[in-house]
Formats: structure tokens, sequence, C-alpha cells
């Protein structure tokens, strides 16, 4: 492995979603198929441009944007969580990010910061084997304010003793890089490293 930690690092906070699974792809499936479902459109765009914001939001602004209003945004969110968790043994690790954690575990503290329910980043991070080296969680219901705020990553900061200013994160979504930047820290963008293919057809 090539990475090299700077020596200010003292913990390390990882994304869930799209950094240490590979996960992305079957969120967005299931997604499609909820709108689908419900009569209206999730354009990929949209749902990159939302990466790291909790799933009722995400269905909040989109059929906002849309002009639907039949449609509640929870009824939505719920049925496409249902879809996702039905999707699991399609979920693989991220070799870039993995690899770091198992080369830092025990030597360095580190956290997993999510804008997912437990009821999703559980059973994904227990589907990649990774809750043996991380034991540190703080997933949707942990904050008030979620990606881009600070707040997902300051909690993980804190839970791991260590100063923001010495944390690095792993990300994939401009909302998770911008949170990190407003909790005075330093990311990495796990997209240089690995690339999600969104023409797998899971349905």
């Amino acid at each position: 492995m090539s990475f090299i930690l700077p020596a200010h690092i003292k913990g390390l906070i990882f994304d869930i979603d799209g950094t240490l699974a590979d996960t992305m792809p079957a969120h967005y499936a299931a997604s499609q198929r909820a709108a689908e479902s419900l009569g209206f459109e999730f354009p990929l765009s949209f749902f990159l441009a939302s990466a790291g914001t909790p799933t009722v939001k995400v269905f909040e602004a989109l059929l906002k944007d849309q002009g639907i209003t039949h449609v509640l945004p929870s009824k939505a969110a719920a049925l496409k969580e249902k879809l996702y968790l039905t999707l699991m043994e399609h979920i693989t690790p991220i070799p870039f990010t993995l690899d770091i954690v198992k080369a830092y575990a025990g030597q360095l503290p580190m956290s997993m910061g999510t804008g997912g329910t437990l009821e999703i980043a559980l059973p994904t991070i227990e589907k990649i084997g990774v809750q043996q080296y991380i034991p540190i969680l703080v997933s949707a219901e942990d904050v008030r304010r979620h990606k881009p705020f600070p707040d997902t990553f300051l909690t993980c900061a804190a839970r791991m003793g260590v100063a923001p200013e010495n944390c690095l994160v792993f990300e994939d979504a401009v909302n998770g890089f911008q949170a990190a930047r407003d909790a005075g820290m330093e990311y990495i963008d796990v997209r240089d490293f690995h690339t999600s293919d969104y023409s797998t057809k899971f349905f």
C-alpha cells in the first residue's frame, strides 16, 4: 500500500457508503425502484449531488424539486431502505480504504461517520467485516445536523479523543468534503482511488 499518513494525523474517520463499502450503485438502484413504484423519477445527477444526506431528507428535496405533493417523503424513504436491504449480497468492501483500516487498526483511533441510519449502517459494515477494526460509529441518529454540517465528524473526533485538526477524513461525497472542511479536518477523496459502476442492474 502506497498510502503515507501525515505525521500530525492522530485519528482516522471514515464515511461508510462509497468510502468503506461499494454501496452507492445499490443505494441508487433502490432509490430508483422506490421512486418508480410511487410514480416519480429519481435522476442519477440528483442522487450524486445528495450523497451523504439522510434518505428522508433526500426524498424531501427531490419531491419538492419535482413539485410532487401526494407522496410522503417518509414513505418513499422507508420503501427505498427496505429495497436496499434486499441488495446486501451485492455489497463489497472498497480495497483502498479497507487496506488502510487494516494497516492502522490498533495503532490509531478510528471511527465511522455516516448520514445513514443504524438500520442501514450496521448490516453494511457487518457485510464488509469492518466492525472488528473500527469500534466507533456515528450515525444519523447521533446528530441533529447532518452533512454538509460538521457535526458528524466532530462527534467522531470527540469520541476518539482526538482534536479535529489531527483527524483525517476519508469521503466520497461533496457534502462530506464540506463537513470535513468546516470541522477543520483534512480529507481524502476516495473517488480518486475507486470508481463505482452505476450501470449494474440489480432488479
